[in-house]
């Protein structure tokens, strides 16, 4: 009976201790996630009117290493570096997630866009088999 019971509480405390890692990455996510889309909504309040003052940002990191995905930043709108900064600190984040919850990616190299283009007021990155084709 008393090993039963060690027995029971020894598979309690591993349950629990899976339950809290799940529920810490679960929330570790969310907080990567926000800190993309406050990225993303600063990029989109920058109207884009002249191509040369935008260029492309690695954004994201795979667990095997290179950047998830490239984004239009706005260098010129940016003085301050304070927005490069953000992405930098995003890009380390999920690093060390990826790092901390042994996550695993396709390990796909991306390579970078060519340039941005101003389309409609938005920045639109070209010349990568992602975003579209080089005949635009």
């Amino acid at each position: 009976m008393k090993r039963f019971l060690i027995l029971l509480m020894t598979l309690g405390i591993v349950v629990a201790c899976e339950k809290s890692e799940t529920t810490n990455q679960e929330a570790d996510r969310e907080r990567l996630n926000k800190m993309r889309q406050e990225i993303m909504d600063r990029i989109d309040a920058i109207p884009c009117e002249n191509a040369e003052d935008w260029r492309p940002e690695a954004l994201g990191s795979k667990a095997c290493g290179g950047p998830k995905e490239y984004i239009p930043y706005p260098q010129a709108a940016d003085e301050s570096g304070e927005l490069l900064d953000s992405i930098k600190a995003y890009n380390a984040a999920e690093a060390e997630f990826n790092k901390k919850y042994k996550i695993v990616s396709d390990c796909m190299a991306i390579m970078p866009p060519k340039g941005v283009r101003c389309e409609d007021g938005k920045p639109v990155l070209y010349g990568s088999p992602i975003t579209d084709d080089e005949t635009k």
